[in-house]
């Protein structure tokens, strides 16, 4: 109890060098449980985009590709698959549910993608939570157009508003419009071009590609593309001559498939991947993510490894303060001898204050940690798609916690060596 008093009396007797070491290094330490924190939650968050898909049926491709596009809207379409395809794979016993993806067309830089109501019933992100409708429903016509919730908000749509779809991948394009008339061979007659859709539906927030993306049925996809010919448009086309055309999709980007029994992935993946009537990959996310987390594992450990010298140099801090502070702390370390404490007594002091130093400043960082989500945990979730699965302690804090004690005694241990060497110097004998 007595040596527990004198470690406390020690250090509020030099509070404010005290409090600049913890609030250092508990800085440092917060920092990296941030870092290692959002790592997780980031390779949670992009594993749940499409959570509930097992696989992604698309043309033959590497994995990778297949999958950046199609769920995350990353980079180019890749080749299309037969309607008739997905019709095949729609049949299949152990399919659940099968739902078509459109992709090439593009909204003043956002990627559009053509699909049905399924997606927004069926499709999953984060942790099993549905889509849900901010404003709005789902498509009722073909013209309907729902907006992910970073799309809506940039560019300041509501219900109801007209939106152009520009054919390509590029913010200026040209737009996809058909005429107000049924009567299209009058050739003295000028036709009112319109844009054809309208906002019917905003999506909530979701934090992931989601919200980045308009949506429209995948036969208003269709639609758009009537009188083009190889990405030319040759004729004009009414919205009625529209509405009274077969607006079946002839091909598709991708179809996100969902089966009965998870236990028969891998054998629908070879049945896909043998399909006779053209050349077919059946992507499986979550191993292809796998394989994503490899490529950038390096970035992982260079988080990490930075994070690792900003607490060394926090830790050389206090080693550098305390070996600073030695010569005003000699009349002190005398007075200790005075009253019996021996050089081991003294070292063990300056020893036990370190190690309390670096618990203090691991409490106080991972409280620092905790702060931080906790107010700032709605803006990772809508802005960035990181979903904080929560601030328990792991094992590997655990390991971290007892390596930065461990170095907080490695790095006091040349103060005690000189505080040792001066406590057998002064003797008894007062220095200042």
């Amino acid at each position: 109890m007595i040596k527990a008093t004198l470690l406390i009396q020690s250090i509020f007797n030099r509070w404010l060098s005290c409090l600049l070491i913890i609030l250092t290094l508990s800085s440092s330490i917060s920092l990296f449980f941030i870092v290692t924190r959002i790592q997780e939650s980031v390779k949670t968050s992009f594993q749940n985009t499409v959570a509930g898909v097992d696989s992604v049926v698309a043309a033959r491709g590497g994995d990778l590709q297949i999958l950046l596009n199609t769920v995350f809207l990353i980079g180019q379409p890749s080749q299309t698959i037969e309607w008739e395809t997905f019709k095949n794979v729609q049949s299949m016993e152990d399919v659940n549910f099968s739902i078509p993806i459109t992709l090439g067309d593009s909204h003043k830089g956002y990627k559009v993608v053509g699909t049905n109501n399924e997606y927004f019933e069926k499709i999953k992100y984060s942790r099993k939570k549905s889509l849900e409708l901010a404003q709005g429903k789902s498509f009722s016509g073909v013209f309907d157009v729902v907006l992910g919730s970073v799309v809506a908000e940039k560019l300041d749509y509501s219900l109801g508003d007209n939106i152009g779809i520009s054919h390509g991948l590029f913010e200026v394009g040209i737009t996809h419009s058909f005429t107000n008339s049924d009567d299209d061979h009058d050739e003295h007659e000028d036709h009112e071009k319109i844009t054809g859709f309208a906002v019917a539906g905003i999506l909530a927030p979701t934090g992931t590609p989601i919200d980045n993306a308009v949506y429209i049925h995948i036969n208003g996809y269709e639609a758009v593309h009537k009188g083009w010919i190889g990405g030319q448009k040759v004729v004009d086309v009414s919205s009625k001559d529209i509405l009274e055309a077969d607006l079946e999709p002839k091909t598709i980007s991708a179809i996100f498939v969902s089966l009965k029994n998870r236990t028969k992935l891998f054998q629908f993946q070879r049945e896909i991947n043998s399909y006779k009537s053209e050349a077919l990959t059946a992507v499986i996310p979550g191993i292809s993510l796998s394989r994503l987390w490899k490529l950038t594992g390096n970035v992982d450990k260079a988080f990490k490894i930075i994070t690792a010298f900003i607490i060394l140099i926090a830790l050389l801090g206090m080693m550098s303060m305390t070996i600073a502070g030695l010569n005003s702390r000699r009349r002190e370390m005398a007075i200790l001898r005075s009253v019996g404490a021996s050089p081991g007594n003294i070292v063990g002091l300056l020893l036990s204050e370190s190690v309390l130093i670096s618990i203090l400043s691991c409490i106080l960082g991972y409280l620092l940690m905790i702060f931080i989500f906790y107010f700032g945990k709605t803006y990772l979730e809508n802005s960035y798609g990181i979903f904080l699965e929560g601030y328990s302690l792991k094992n590997y804090d655990i390991k971290i916690i007892v390596v930065i004690v461990i170095t907080s005694l490695l790095a006091t241990i040349i103060p005690a060596i000189q505080i040792y060497r001066n406590t057998l110097r002064d003797g008894l004998s007062v220095k200042s």
